[in-house]
């Protein structure tokens, strides 16, 4: 059964980051334990709450192993020398970056390609795969990283965590939710 994730990744999808870099900076903001649970896998930090915004009247957010096996983990994604598809929500439905409007026809076979492309039925306009709107229901990217057990729209980033984020690489982040 696959785990629902959010994904953080850097907003131009041909980017990669130091990871040390990255772990030092979501160390110092306390989003993560310092130490690794396993490689490349983390515990929430004492401020994760404080940076990522849980929406509805009660999420059921487990933060503890101890809890059972369901708690959020902080991955980072093994970085790659060309873009992919890093997850997806199974309601994605991108729009068109020219005219705003639904795309009907998008999943092809090669959807999940990046530099694919992709036809809009309202105004022919061609898109790569990568750069069309997808609501934060699909992300492209060759590095970042995932909190698991978090479900498509349950939570989003804090302007404070996306900043620290940017000051460290020096462009935007984007982020993504994945129940593939």
């Amino acid at each position: 059964m696959p785990v629902p994730k959010l994904i953080f990744s850097p907003s131009e999808t041909d980017k990669k980051v130091s990871y040390p870099q990255l772990i030092q900076t979501l160390t110092d903001s306390q989003f993560i334990e310092p130490d690794a649970n396993k490689k490349n896998q983390y515990y929430a930090g004492n401020k994760f709450l404080n940076l990522i915004t849980f929406l509805g009247c009660s999420p059921n957010i487990n933060l503890s192993p101890a809890d059972g096996e369901d708690h959020c983990i902080i991955s980072l994604i093994e970085q790659t020398t060309a873009t992919k598809c890093l997850g997806y929500t199974q309601t994605a439905n991108p729009k068109c970056p020219a005219c705003t409007k639904r795309i009907s026809n998008w999943k092809t076979a090669d959807w999940q390609k990046p530099d694919s492309f992709c036809v809009c039925d309202k105004c022919q306009t061609q898109t790569r795969y990568a750069d069309l709107n997808w609501k934060h229901e699909c992300g492209f990217g060759r590095c970042g990283f995932e909190i698991s057990h978090i479900y498509p729209h349950e939570a989003v980033p804090t302007d404070q965590l996306l900043s620290a984020l940017k000051q460290l690489c020096e462009f935007a982040w984007q982020y993504c939710y994945a129940d593939n």
